[in-house]
């Protein structure tokens, strides 16, 4: 018996159905872009001045979401917030916290103001489950936040009480190569354990000692704790600039390109995390 096709409007129905149902599938499938908002607290000193730190702003916000692989389609933007300004509700908000270097020794704080800036990230980065990131100055920061010491590098002048750091002390400058105490998703496409990568740094004091829950990634051979996490928090400090060097134009020395990878890999987990 000859088969015969479907009457005309039963096939209009079909057609439809199958362009609907196509359509469906192309948009679940297409790469959507994400935003991812992030909180930077300024922890300088000095008073608010939302023009600082122009490079971090543009590594996290430009750079990194063109040129990484990782995160395309994604977008990240960054609000600003001086340290003696924070709230819960801006830090609980945030899908990560970016706390900034500073360049003012840590005695000469308002202890008011930065207790009170310490116990808000602190909450976020274990009761509320906030992604953090600790830069220079912020992983001191987070050090002190949870109860670790900080101090300078130079044994000559532990315990002084200057008025800002002095270049005749013992610092960690430039580019330096860490090595790795442990393996990390932080560490993907950086270096394995045991291994070394380089990084830049500019700091005078240091985390003298690593607070619970913390575990320490990275060491190098002057100062010991350059990379610290809470394990199975997404909670990071880092001793030195990853957001510094990544091309030849942009240091005197070298590329470091090390830095770029590992930011990558910190926004990919908070983008992760976010969907």
């Amino acid at each position: 018996m000859a088969l015969h096709a479907p009457p005309r409007p039963a096939r209009i129905v079909l057609i439809l159905f199958v362009c609907v149902v196509a359509a469906v599938a192309l948009y679940f499938l297409m790469p959507r872009e994400q935003h991812i908002r992030g909180l930077l607290v300024d922890l300088e000193w000095d008073g608010p001045d939302s023009s600082r730190y122009a490079r971090l702003r543009e590594a996290f916000t430009q750079r990194l979401p063109s040129e990484a692989d990782g995160l395309r389609n994604t977008r990240v933007t960054l609000e600003y917030i001086h340290f003696s300004a924070v709230e819960r509700k801006n830090v609980a908000t945030a899908d990560f916290v970016l706390l900034s270097p500073q360049g003012t020794p840590w005695h000469r704080y308002d202890a008011a103001g930065l207790e009170l800036a310490k116990e808000i990230v602190a909450h976020a980065a274990i009761a509320d489950g906030i992604p953090v990131l600790g830069i220079c100055g912020g992983h001191q920061f987070l050090a002190l936040a949870f109860g670790g010491t900080v101090d300078f590098i130079d044994p000559t002048y532990a315990g002084q009480r200057t008025e800002r750091y002095p270049k005749q002390a013992i610092g960690e400058q430039g580019v330096t190569v860490l090595h790795t105490l442990r393996d990390d998703p932080i560490l993907s496409g950086v270096a394995t354990y045991p291994g070394q990568f380089r990084v830049v740094e500019n700091h005078y004091e240091e985390v003298k000692a690593v607070p619970e829950p913390f575990v320490n990634l990275a060491a190098s051979a002057l100062s010991e704790v350059q990379l610290m996490r809470i394990p199975d928090k997404l909670v990071y400090g880092v001793a030195f600039h990853p957001e510094r060097c990544w091309d030849d134009g942009d240091c005197a020395d070298a590329a470091v390109p090390e830095g770029k990878q590992l930011l990558a890999n910190f926004l990919s987990m908070v983008r992760k995390r976010r969907r």
